[in-house]
This record gives C-alpha cells, structure tokens and sequence, in this order.
C-alpha cells in the first residue's frame, strides 16, 4: 500500500500537480545563474596580426600524467600547432624549465619555434610570474592562444588570470590534455564560463589563414596533409585554389 501511495505522489509531482509549501506562500522564483559576459570581440576572427601563442608546459616529464588523449596523437597535434605559430610567424611564448622530474621540452618546439621565449616561472599561473606579463604586453596583442599540459591545472589558471586583466583567451583543446576525462571536462566547462573560446588545431590554422589563395595557403595544405585526417582534402583544395 505504502509503495502504491509513493508511487501516486511521483505521478502527481511530475505533473506538477504537487507544489512545494515554499512556492505557495509566493516565494520569488528563483533566478538562473548569471551568465559570463562574452568579450566585447568575440566574433573578431583571430588573425596573425593579432594574436600571441602561448605554449604551456610542454616537457616530457609530464607526459605520464596525460591520460585524456592518445600520446602519438596528442604529438602529432602539438607538432602541428608549432608548424602553425611559424608559418603565421605568431609571437610565441614557451612556458616552461627544463630539468629533473620535468624532462624535455617536446622536440616540436625546438624545432619549428627555436627563437620563442623560454619563460621559467614557479607559480601554478604564468600570469603570477612579471616576466611573462611583460613578455606578452610587449607584444601589443590581446588575443592568447594557450595550449598545455595540464589543461585543468596551469593552463586553466592562467587563461583565468588573462580573462581577469582584460585579455581573450583562445584554448586549442586538441593541443591539451589531463590525467581524467572528467577533470579536463570540468576544465573546459570552467573555462568557458569564464569566457574562452576553445578550439582546435585545424580550425585555428584555418581562421588564421580566411583565405586559400593567401601565400600560406598551399603550406597550410601540407601541413593538414601531414597531421589531419582531412588532410587530402585541404591538401587538394589548396592546391586547386591555387591554380586559379
């Protein structure tokens, strides 16, 4: 009896025909949370002109701690974000100190970005540390481009310290990564709250690029040749464009 009672009751409230004492005494209803404001150039396009990448722990000693993403895949998208930042001749940033528990720096960065900035901090946030605020105000540029190790932890803190002093922050998600799903989730979720924009690697060199027929546009092919699935298609199309 007291089972077919219970189950009334969840009939009745799924209805909405029960009504909690609160509410009938005329309580307010209660207001959504707010949302984050979206930056005043949300829709600008990220351009070469106006952006800084910023490539964030990327040392092998933390490669046991990523678990999110396959390694050789996770290697081959960092690869192709440094292919990037050089071809769009991108300031770049390198976060990062090399020794001990941390390793190496990714053979990628050494190679395609040589000339970037190594910047050693010891806060979890780069924006903590003078030196890297200094770097990236001397740019003259207000659009960030951050990928890490970890995204939920020095990645994370340091788009929210950039987001607070008035930057935008752009999170190439494919380039970063966690030891959960669930925590990188939480990361991306947090971040977005915040007002980021995340993206990939792919679609980053694209908005870059706008245009085919542009001088990179054959080389930006190669590169989605060499580091996409899609990369006989854009390979293909950049070449026919082109001809024209």
């Amino acid at each position: 009896m007291k089972s077919r009672f219970l189950f009334s009751a969840l009939l009745l409230a799924g209805a909405g025909l029960l009504t909690p004492p609160a509410a009938l005494a005329g309580d307010p209803p209660v207001k959504a949370a707010p949302q984050a404001a979206l930056p005043p150039n949300y829709l600008e396009k990220l351009t070469p002109q106006n952006s800084v990448l910023v490539m964030v722990d990327f040392l092998t000693g933390f490669d046991p701690g990523l678990k999110t993403i396959d390694k050789s895949l996770f290697n081959n998208n960092v690869t192709a974000l440094a292919k990037l930042g050089k071809l769009f001749k991108l300031p770049t940033l390198v976060i990062g100190d090399e020794g001990g528990f941390r390793g190496k720096f990714y053979p990628s960065l050494a190679q395609y970005l040589p000339d970037a900035p190594r910047i050693e901090r010891h806060t979890v946030s780069a924006w903590q540390e003078p030196k890297f605020v200094e770097a990236v105000k001397k740019t003259g540029r207000k659009k960030l481009i951050l990928a890490g190790i970890s995204i939920d932890n020095c990645t994370t803190h340091l788009a929210l310290d950039a987001l607070k002093a008035g930057y935008e922050v752009y999170v190439v998600v494919d380039c970063s990564g966690s030891n959960e799903k669930l925590v990188e989730e939480a990361a991306m979720t947090r971040l977005t709250q915040a007002g980021a924009v995340l993206t990939s690697w792919v679609s980053l060199g694209s908005e870059l690029l706008g245009d085919w027929q542009k001088p990179e546009g054959a080389a930006l092919g190669q590169i989605y040749q060499e580091h996409s699935a899609w990369g006989g298609f854009y390979s293909g199309y950049s070449g026919e464009v082109g001809k024209k």
